[in-house]
């Protein structure tokens, strides 16, 4: 009865003495008082026999094993003792073999998980405990094909870049963006919706700095806007165009509208995937340049975060294209819209 003493009894919870009449279940081994096996009448644990539950004890060499096995090398969830999976995010969790054989810095919770074999095991080097920055609930494959809940901490890499790099490089909403980050890092597939990208198109481009793309594909949709300003000119005021033919301006906007939205639909999809290129390359070039410490973060700062001026600027000129084809149209459409503003 000695090996019990120390551990506590499934129903009363006190802890068993040398002196207890103590009773064990035949299929998990778990102990009780014999007082408290007869009130009950049945295992605390037998619904889970049938997934072969075994009780391990609480203290002594083999309860420290148990007790390692039990804590989520995903996670860091403190599991029962002898449970198969998380019950946080459901990763296989080790046998207390497997915790033996582990080399110590593979001990204890990390943020960043290689798939291993039936759990994740720890990426040599990495050292997150302690950093500071951001941690990131995403989700990754496991050995068994299944998808697990895996947090990422500041030193973890997400495509080959820490993710406190990528933290302080993109500025505004960094879990959004490094959650989708992992994820393409992991499965590869660039596409992922951006309602952002799709309503706002070139403006969100520009808010996000990627001036190359957003001042090119802000001059093309300002351009395949015009047909249809012109469109309404044609019809209060067709004065404007003289002699002429008019005929191909109705087929010229139907056709830049659809242009137009196709443009947005592809914006809306691969946006996150373009903005991850950008910030990656201009990332890595500035790790390069600069070396670790307040330097490089002043760098990543200035170089990444949002540019809200040149989004709103994006819109005035949307809107002066729209004055302009009013002022256009004449006195005919400028009192529609006045009427149809209720001025």
């Amino acid at each position: 009865m000695a090996r019990y003493t120390g551990n506590h009894c499934p129903v009363c919870e006190q802890a068993f003495t040398d002196d207890d009449d103590i009773v064990v279940c035949p299929d998990c081994g778990t102990p009780y008082h014999r007082a408290c096996w007869q009130k009950v009448g049945v295992c605390m644990h037998q619904s889970e026999h049938a997934a072969g539950f075994e009780w391990k004890p609480e203290f002594g060499p083999e309860a420290e094993a148990a007790a390692h096995a039990a804590i989520c090398p995903n996670c860091g969830t403190y599991n029962e003792p002898g449970a198969a999976r998380c019950s946080h995010c459901g990763v296989p969790l080790p046998r207390p073999e497997d915790a033996e054989q582990q080399a110590p810095h593979e001990e204890g919770p990390i943020y960043a998980r290689t798939p291993g074999a039936g759990a994740y095991r720890p990426n040599a080097g990495q050292n997150p405990q302690g950093a500071a920055g951001p941690r990131i609930d995403a989700y990754g494959a496991g050995a068994d094909g299944g998808i697990y809940r895996r947090e990422v901490g500041p030193e973890d890499a997400i495509d080959g870049i820490k993710a406190k790099h990528w933290a302080i490089f993109v500025g505004r909403s960094p879990m959004y963006y490094l959650m989708h980050f992992f994820r393409i890092s992991e499965t590869k597939r660039r596409v992922s919706f951006s309602f952002a990208a799709f309503f706002f198109g070139p403006a969100y481009l520009l808010y996000r700095k990627m001036w190359k793309l957003g001042i090119v594909t802000a001059i093309v949709s300002l351009l395949l806007y015009i047909p249809g300003l012109m469109s309404g000119v044609a019809y209060y005021n067709p004065s404007v165009f003289g002699n002429m033919p008019l005929g191909w301006i109705p087929y010229a906007t139907t056709v830049c509208d659809m242009i137009n939205w196709g443009i947005r639909v592809l914006l809306g999809l691969f946006a996150v995937s373009l903005y991850e290129k950008h910030g990656r390359a201009r990332i890595e070039a500035i790790c390069a340049q600069t070396p670790e410490g307040p330097e490089r973060t002043e760098a990543l700062a200035r170089s990444g975060g949002t540019n809200l001026p040149a989004a709103i600027l994006y819109f005035l000129l949307v809107a002066l294209l729209e004055i302009g084809f009013i002022y256009l149209a004449g006195p005919a459409f400028l009192n529609l819209v006045m009427i149809n503003m209720g001025l």
